[in-house]
């Protein structure tokens, strides 16, 4: 057996393939990698910033004023720039419950007969038993009893979903 036989390349080329390292060519890995390295350039290019004439900035670009597109806004700038207050701290977890809730809130309230459905919204949007009443075709005082019948009903079903 020849000694080139047993000769391999110093630098031997994988691509990843559905998870599998598949052994190629010098000229096989510069062609599939070709495009991802250009990405890499052109997103590193947009991250430096430019003088008034277009040239390459020369300072430091931790002490810099201008923003770079990609680059991530301090929370004082954000507030320079867009006049803006961010959101406190959110509870993810929270948010997700009450989006939970209410979509559970929605699905029950589509189970409702349309005229307790209508009452619902009416009150929902602020109105008085008075004018619900007068845009239901009920009494003042039928309204009442059926709105809180309905919302004994809806803490029922809610409760059972917590």
């Amino acid at each position: 057996m020849s000694t080139k036989d047993n000769y391999q390349p110093k630098d031997q080329f994988f691509i990843e393939i559905e998870g599998q390292k598949v052994p190629v060519t010098v000229e096989v890995y510069q062609a599939y990698m070709r495009p991802i390295w250009a990405e890499q350039k052109r997103s590193e290019r947009e991250k430096r910033c430019r003088d008034e004439n277009g040239n390459r900035c020369t300072k430091d670009c931790s002490t810099c004023s201008k923003q770079r597109s990609g680059t991530p806004y301090s929370i004082d700038s954000f507030q320079e720039a867009f006049g803006f207050e961010p959101a406190e701290d959110i509870d993810i977890e929270e948010l997700v419950a009450d989006k939970l809730l209410l979509g559970e809130l929605f699905d029950i309230l589509n189970e409702l007969d349309p005229s307790s459905r209508r009452i619902i919204e009416l009150f929902s949007i602020g109105l008085p038993e008075r004018e619900i009443a007068a845009k239901t075709g009920l009494s003042q005082k039928a309204v009442n009893k059926r709105k809180n019948k309905l919302f004994t009903y809806l803490r029922e079903k809610l409760k059972n979903i917590r």
